[in-house]
């Protein structure tokens, strides 16, 4: 999966692209590959942290989670955690599709 991270008002250091990459591949991982590429933006204000991550995966399928926190890892933790809702809900829609047409006689 391709990564693009994006510091705004920030300094992205090596560990902050070490704690993303790590709680990228379990959304990786939870998508069975199908992820192409994910866009993170880092960014401060006065008081809290925010991480805005935009995951492209397969069929032209867009997942976006926002989190704010006063931690990089619990703001990471926050985005990644919706976005594991959304992949669940996709991964469901692309396992099962639609039922299946029984033939009328």
């Amino acid at each position: 999966m391709r990564l693009e991270l994006t510091g705004r008002h920030v300094v992205v250091s090596p560990a902050i692209q070490r704690i993303v990459e790590r709680k990228l591949a379990r959304l990786e991982r939870l998508l069975d590959h199908r992820a192409l590429s994910a866009q993170v933006v880092l960014s401060k204000s006065k008081r809290l942290l925010r991480v805005d991550v935009t995951l492209h995966a397969r069929g032209d399928r867009f997942l976006h989670g926002v989190g704010e926190a006063s931690g990089w890892a619990t703001a990471v933790t926050a985005a990644t955690g919706k976005l594991a809702q959304q992949a669940e809900k996709v991964k469901g829609k692309l396992t099962n599709g639609r039922p299946a047409r029984t033939r009328r006689t």
